[in-house]
């Protein structure tokens, strides 16, 4: 499976996480820092991912059948015809307010705080500049970075979220694929709504645990968390070993789904796949 990473052991977490990792504390899976909930004990210190593996080349995703390939960009001044990702070519990603503006409005690094790619949703294509969406609050940021320093690749899938009916909907190549029971963020830490993408796909180690085998660290993050579990409130999508909460809003904003459908999907959905949430 390609575009994920690890959770390791408490010795190999402490080494190179990035900034965020480094400010927060270390026993926290920050990803999921609004998908725990109080009256389980445990999920309050899930394990950390492993840092990345030091490398000098631009991460590549292994080729699968169902792995977006390389597109040339769009009409200057267009939006994308397809979803389409922009992955980091560069160690750190100068994000601007506009075109040909020198107004920093975020510094990316290549990779994730968990190790992987740097990955954005592409919004727009104007005269070599990329609009893009960014995982940062307030949710819906966009800002505008060199079409130089990304490479553009269109995307086949979309998840759609239906926050009423609890459902999960994958989307490929524009036609309906499956539809997934899903428990969502409850009346009180509601699952934020809008257009998002998956940053972070992780594989837990853990298939018997509180998220399952698999967790998917989105773009979004808790209109009502700003902090939980020494992490930043980010939104995920991700296993249970709770079926019976699926169908329920009973989430800290998380998106759960059954184990065996969070498998299939990390083995299906790139980094940057869209995930529009209503």
């Amino acid at each position: 499976m390609q575009d994920t990473t690890t959770i390791a052991t408490e010795s190999q977490r402490r080494i190179g996480l990035g900034a965020r990792l480094a400010a927060a504390s270390t026993g926290a899976l920050l990803l999921l820092g609004a998908c725990s909930t109080p009256e389980r004990a445990e999920l309050a210190d899930p394990p950390t991912p492993m840092a990345p593996a030091e490398t000098t080349e631009t991460p590549e995703d292994e080729p699968t059948p169902s792995e977006p390939s390389t597109t040339e960009a769009p009409e200057t001044g267009t939006a994308p015809a397809a979803p389409t990702r922009a992955i980091s070519q560069v160690p750190v990603l100068t994000v601007v307010d506009a075109p040909g503006s020198t107004t920093v409005v975020a510094e990316l690094d290549d990779r994730t705080s968990f190790g992987s790619a740097r990955v954005l949703l592409v919004d727009q294509v104007a005269d070599g500049w990329v609009r893009v969406q960014l995982p940062v609050r307030p949710n819906g940021s966009t800002g505008w970075v060199r079409s130089d320093q990304v490479r553009l690749e269109a995307l086949a899938h979309l998840l759609t979220v239906d926050l009423a009916a609890r459902e999960l909907t994958l989307w490929v190549d524009g036609e309906m694929d499956r539809v997934i029971e899903a428990a969502v963020g409850s009346a009180e830490n509601p699952t934020p709504t809008g257009s998002f993408f998956v940053v972070d796909k992780l594989d837990t180690a853990n298939g018997g645990g509180a998220y399952g085998p698999y967790a998917f660290g989105l773009s979004a993050h808790s209109d009502t968390l700003t902090e939980f579990a020494g992490g930043d409130g980010q939104i995920g999508i991700h296993g249970t070993n709770d079926p019976s909460s699926l169908g329920q809003a009973v989430s800290h904003g998380c998106v759960r789904l059954p184990n065996d459908s969070i498998s299939l999907l990390a083995t299906e959905l790139p980094l940057g796949t869209p995930v529009v949430i209503s």
